[in-house]
């Protein structure tokens, strides 16, 4: 009963399929319908006709031709197959205990459902120049027909929908669909299809049982039928098992890979003889058919009292209103905006069987109007836009947080003069020079800029492997503390903080711990604090942290890359800050990887190209491993893993023998932490 994405990859394949077998209509062909603002500009309504079908899926479209010609033929994608399909019991009551209402409420809830993909995920791909830009369109030719049997021949009432792969642009023109939004938000397709049947089988007047993703069955039907009904989910199930995975835990694909593999053909039975066929086994599984037809009746008459509709008007207005708000206020505890969809899913997952998604939409349409969610545009993680919203607690931390950056700015004394800096960068480069490592010209500004900074918080930006920590941030923490400011080190989380205090010899704390229970310290004594993987902290814990520091009369130095992971929380502070005119020292140029085709391939994932990465590594920067079996793909990781770990353990052992033989008098204490657990780890 979960939403399934899949590319079609014939015409011929597509067309044949989708008039197969059911006996819903006439003729042996499924009932079907058009759906879709594209298909009403192309005056398609109604029943399927084949032929505009057929040439739908060629992409012939009003005059165009769609798809691109290499060398000499035409190449264009049919389009994409959205199957939605009902809980086991709805299609049990539906087909077994005849309760044909559940059908029609099923294709309601399927236009629901294609209705959001419409308007949120429907978009194409703009060429200008050398650019390509995502434009949403808010139009799809959908073709959708209704089957009523798995391939296992047991009753499962479900859509295909085929969404063509055509849509109209701002210009009038038709081009490809963009379709990545399908495979993105294949489970909020499957959501809020879910969240609209839930509610329309309780106003047929059934009860139901919440599971979770908004799964939901029909209270009353005995789950050794469900089960017995159950055969295609009990083979994907078992071939999920051998691929060593469940049904919980494995991904969409490997899930798609399963369906496919123990699909058999469909074969055509005979309507009269399969449902007897279904009454015969559920009697057999306790579910007789005085007890199918109880349960109907009692829903029918449920229905028919005004009293019931009314209630559920009543209940689902106030519900709708304090669902939105739970839902903003969830989604907005994780990202500062997050998009409309994400807000229209969340709200119908708390919601679920007590609101539509129509009353969601109001309840959205009123918090707008009264101030509670603050229109903005979502951008994904790949650089796409979508409608979406933050909420005014997210604003007004935001703002609070750059207020205070932006007064701290000037304040404090700079803790060397530019003569005294640049002293103590030419000695700390001149020390890493004897040992091998000189530094670059982005590393003795940095040094110099955090040490003459008047400000009471500044940035180091920096990619991974830059050496910010040896370089920059060591000389600044041994000057500070050289001219009497207590240093701390810190980091959102506890193995990084750990590591910065080390480096810098100093204590490392978490910034929750930080913030929750400050050192005091000599309250006459400045301070500076130093937070690493600063990409990581939300808006809210930053300002938290910058009200501290002012109490304290601390400076702060955040240390990271805005092209690393982001909070966990909501709202990306360092980038916000950064984009305000926080002062930043940046650091360009990484020093970890002296293999050109490996620092290639690092600068090539820092720009987010994949494809230019991998090419990199293949020409000798790395090696690629490649298995399409599961299990051996995750043995390869763990054994190169074991042997990388194997080879640091013992790189770390001789250095701390090394500095043993210089700290005879206190043998363990020389080693430091890293060294004691590689002691430890060896006997």
């Amino acid at each position: 009963m979960v939403a399934s994405v899949s590319a079609l990859t014939s015409s011929a394949q597509a067309s044949n399929y989708y008039e197969a077998d059911d006996y819903y209509a006439e003729g042996g062909l499924s009932p079907s319908e058009w759906q879709g603002q594209g298909a009403e500009a192309l005056g398609l309504s109604g029943e399927v006709d084949r032929d505009q079908f057929r040439a739908l899926l060629d992409g012939k479209v009003a005059d165009q031709q769609l798809g691109t010609f290499r060398d000499g033929q035409l190449e264009h994608r049919p389009g994409w197959d959205v199957t939605l399909s009902v809980p086991k019991s709805v299609s049990i009551m539906a087909e077994v205990a005849g309760d044909r209402r559940l059908i029609e409420a099923h294709g309601q809830a399927v236009k629901t459902a294609m209705a959001h993909v419409e308007r949120h995920m429907a978009a194409t791909r703009i060429r200008d120049g050398g650019t390509v830009a995502r434009e949403a369109t808010y139009n799809l030719v959908i073709a959708s027909f209704q089957h009523n049997t798995s391939r296992a021949q047991d009753p499962q009432l479900h859509t295909h929908n085929v969404i063509l792969n055509a849509t109209r642009g701002e210009d009038g023109a038709w081009r490809s669909l963009e379709p990545r939004a399908l495979y993105q938000l294949q489970k909020q397709i499957g959501a809020i299809y879910r969240q609209e049947l839930a509610l329309k089988v309780r106003e047929l007047g059934y009860e139901i049982e919440a599971g979770k993703e908004s799964l939901f069955e029909i209270r009353g039907v005995p789950t050794a039928v469900l089960e017995t009904f159950s055969t295609r989910s009990a083979e994907i199930e078992a071939a999920l098992v051998e691929r060593g995975t469940s049904r919980d835990t494995a991904s969409a694909i490997e899930k798609q890979v399963a369906t496919l593999d123990t699909r058999e053909a469909k074969v055509a039975a005979d309507p009269a003889a399969l449902v007897a066929e279904w009454r015969e086994t559920a009697n057999k599984a306790g579910f007789g058919a005085e007890a199918r037809s109880a349960m109907v009746r009692e829903a029918e008459a449920k229905a028919a009292d005004p009293s019931h509709r009314a209630a559920l008007e009543l209940q689902g207005d106030g519900s709708a209103v304090r669902a939105v708000v739970h839902a903003a206020d969830k989604l907005g505890e994780r990202q500062s905006v997050f998009s409309a969809a994400a807000l229209q899913e969340e709200a119908g997952r708390i919601g679920l069987g007590k609101i539509g998604y129509a009353q969601i939409g109001a309840a959205i349409d009123a918090a707008t109007k009264q101030g509670g969610l603050i229109d903005r545009t979502h951008i994904d993680r790949r650089g796409a836009e979508f409608a979406g919203f933050t909420t005014r607690q997210n604003v007004e931390t935001e703002a609070r947080m750059l207020r205070i950056e932006a007064e701290g700015r000037g304040g404090l004394a700079p803790i060397a003069s530019p003569l005294a800096a640049a002293k103590a960068v030419a000695s700390a480069a001149a020390q890493a020079e004897r040992a091998g490592h000189g530094w670059n010209p982005d590393q003795r500004a940095a040094t110099e800029q955090l040490l003459t900074s008047r400000n009471r918080i500044t940035a180091v930006q920096g990619y991974a492997g830059t050496a910010k920590t040896t370089t920059v941030l060591a000389t600044f923490a041994r000057e500070a503390k050289a001219r009497g400011i207590a240093v701390k080190a810190l980091a959102p989380t506890a193995s990084a903080a750990m590591v910065l205090g080390e480096a810098l010899g100093t204590r490392g704390d978490t910034v929750a711990r930080h913030l929750l229970s400050p050192e005091r310290g000599d309250p006459t004594r400045p301070a500076a604090w130093i937070v690493d993987e600063a990409s990581l902290l939300s808006a809210r814990d930053t300002a938290r942290l910058f009200d501290l520091a002012a109490k304290h009369d601390a400076r702060i130095v955040l240390v990271g890359d805005v092209k690393q992971l982001g909070s966990v929380d909501a709202g990306a502070a360092f980038a916000q800050l950064q984009g305000a005119g926080m002062e930043t020292a940046k650091l360009a140029e990484i020093v970890r990887q002296t293999n050109l085709a490996t620092k290639e391939a690092v600068l090539a994932s820092i720009e987010g190209d994949a494809r230019k990465a991998m090419a990199a590594l293949d020409r000798g920067g790395g090696q690629i491993v490649e298995s399409a079996d599961r299990a051996t793909r995750f043995a390869a990781i763990a054994e190169r893993y074991a042997m990388r770990i194997s080879r640091k353990l013992g790189s770390d052992f001789a250095r701390s023998r090394a500095r043993v033989s210089r700290h005879r008098g206190q043998p363990f204490r020389a080693l430091g932490q890293a060294g004691q657990r590689v002691l430890l780890s060896q006997g």
